[in-house]
């Protein structure tokens, strides 16, 4: 007798549960096209704000690139190109061009 009391009760409790679910969200369908839309509308402001985020840093970049280049020469700017460039090769593990290493001065070492 017990066990076919807690069999009906489970069956009443696992029926009655979806159901129940089931009424609650049935009316439901205004409140999620407004979602969507404010989902919408947050997604729009927040691309926006990141436009124009990106923008001020981009262009405080900008500025400080130039602030930097009015303090050096010209002979400065070209020899930090050459010193950049060649920092580069290393980094990549690269050898210089052959004739470059062909026609190079070769070091004085004093051996002879």
């Amino acid at each position: 007798m017990k066990m076919l009391f807690r069999i009906f009760l489970l069956l009443f409790l696992f029926t009655s549960v979806p159901a129940i679910s089931q009424d609650a969200s049935s009316g439901t369908s205004e409140q999620k096209k407004n979602d969507v839309e404010n989902a919408r509308a947050k997604r729009k402001k927040n691309k926006a704000e990141w436009k124009s985020k990106r923008a001020k840093e981009k262009a405080d970049r900008k500025a400080v690139r130039q602030h930097e280049k009015r303090l050096q020469t010209k002979a400065t700017r070209k020899r930090m190109h050459k010193d950049q460039r060649k920092a580069n090769r290393n980094n990549q593990n690269k050898k210089q061009f052959f004739l470059v290493r062909l026609f190079k001065p070769k070091p004085k070492t004093g051996g002879w």
